[in-house]
């Protein structure tokens, strides 16, 4: 009886081939976290726009129905014991509340209060996220301006500007109160009659004349802070961390003087590359993408 025997071709991986694998493995892993992560980005920008959207479109739809000023504009707030913000998104009305004082450089300018309107949602920007427009209050109309980053007001990080949109009783967006021609406008949020400039410090409305000391006109130095508003015809959604990872925090510093344009360079910056413009049409006010 022949014995035969069998032999196998097959043979086990070397060591080199089983590291080339891992290294597969890890770089298409690397990939996926890495797509995922863009995908969760995009998804949240994406949420945030709709958001703002659907604010603006009821801000509009408002002073329509009711015949008056109304406007939106982006409020920051401390969340997770102060280490972190959101932006709430209010819709505020103006009941006719103007009052004149002297500017401080000799000029008496009108100025509005509005308040937030009763029985209308406060619709909320995750964090991570934030809404800015251009300075036109001051003629910066290349410099985009965002609301302060609250966690770090503490720790000298430069004041940002709260920005609001504003509609007239037609539904067209408008920077300015063809009504009272008012030069500044404000929001008492709390609705308690005093201007809230920072933590420490309240103007009683109507103010005296000529108005008291000297603040900052647009910086929210406070979470509870009432700053008069820049007014926007364009708004832009972006990923402020994103935005913060970016650049160098340390020039964000207030100078011994006063605070340095640095930080909203650098966001202007960022947002001329990266974000996307919330524009209105110019007739009827409707918000275009």
């Amino acid at each position: 009886m022949n014995s035969h025997r069998f032999h196998s071709n097959s043979h086990g991986f070397t060591l080199i081939e089983l590291i080339v694998v891992i290294v597969i493995m890890a770089i298409l892993s690397g990939l996926s976290a890495i797509a995922y992560q863009q995908i969760t980005a995009d998804l949240r920008m994406s949420a945030a726009q709709n958001t703002v959207t659907a604010a603006l479109d009821n801000a509009r739809a408002l002073a329509i129905k009711k015949n008056r000023y109304v406007m939106t504009v982006f409020r920051p707030r401390l969340e997770d014991g102060g280490n972190s913000q959101v932006i709430d998104i209010v819709v505020a009305g103006w009941d006719g509340d103007s009052a004149n004082a002297e500017s401080g450089s000799g000029s008496v300018w009108t100025y509005d209060r509005f308040i937030p309107i009763q029985g209308i949602e406060v619709r909320t920007i995750e964090g991570g996220i934030n809404v800015a427009g251009p300075g036109y209050g001051t003629g910066d109309d290349t410099t985009w301006w965002a609301p302060s980053f609250l966690p770090k007001i503490s720790n000298g990080e430069v004041f940002g500007s709260m920005v609001g949109i504003l509609y007239n009783p037609e539904g067209r967006v408008v920077v300015r109160n063809a009504k009272s021609g008012s030069d500044r406008i404000w929001v008492d949020f709390n609705q308690d009659g005093k201007q809230q400039i920072s933590d420490t410090e309240t103007v009683d409305w109507p103010w005296p004349n000529p108005l008291p000391g000297n603040w900052a006109y647009f910086d929210l130095e406070a979470p509870e802070g009432e700053p008069f508003l820049s007014m926007t015809h364009i708004l832009c959604v972006f990923n402020e961390t994103e935005c913060r990872l970016q650049n160098d925090l340390a020039t964000w510093i207030r100078n011994p003087q006063w605070q340095n344009d640095v930080r909203n360079d650098d966001i202007s910056a960022y947002i001329e590359e990266n974000a996307e413009r919330i524009q209105f049409n110019k007739y009827s006010g409707v918000p275009l993408q």
